[in-house]
């Protein structure tokens, strides 16, 4: 942030002659430089929060940095930890009102599927676990849109408390 560090008082002075330099128009100028200042305040908050969104992203260790940042900033105990994989995929069967459990490809049998007679899978590709003591000190609609923002759009997660 060296490049848009400016002392606009500095600035100031030394643009004006040193014939002109009188405390009176000087203080003029300080007073006409305040929205200015007020400009490169909020510009500098903008770019450190586009900085900061820019360095960050989907992997684990960000999202969870991210995470702590956000809701855990002093203690930092969020953690992101991957699902166990199953062995195949649990089906919803409307015709008989169950789950079904379909075999993984890796087996060797094969399964078709009516789009008409099952729907969506329960699987989570990742679980971000949240100590139980920060569950009532923030919106989980917070976290969901924060998780949202950094994962990658094909993730399907849980928030779990421990």
């Amino acid at each position: 942030m060296i490049r848009y560090d400016i002392n606009f008082n500095r600035l100031a002075l030394a643009i004006v002659p040193l014939k002109l330099r009188q405390p009176l128009l000087m203080n003029f100028l300080y007073v006409l430089l305040t929205g200015v200042r007020k400009a490169s305040a909020v510009f500098g908050s903008y770019r450190e929060d586009t900085d900061y969104r820019l360095t960050h992203n989907g992997q684990v260790c960000y999202l969870r940095a991210v995470l702590n940042d956000r809701f855990d900033w002093s203690q930092r105990r969020i953690e992101i930890e991957d699902v166990a994989e199953e062995e195949g995929t649990i089906l919803y069967q409307r015709s008989l009102s169950q789950f079904l459990k379909a075999p993984a490809r890796s087996t060797g049998h094969a399964l078709i599927v009516n789009k008409r007679a099952f729907s969506g899978s329960n699987s989570v590709d990742f679980t971000v676990i949240v100590p139980s003591d920060l569950h009532s000190t923030f919106v989980e609609a917070q976290m969901q849109a924060l998780v949202d923002t950094y994962k990658l759009a094909s993730k399907r997660y849980t928030i779990t408390y421990r």
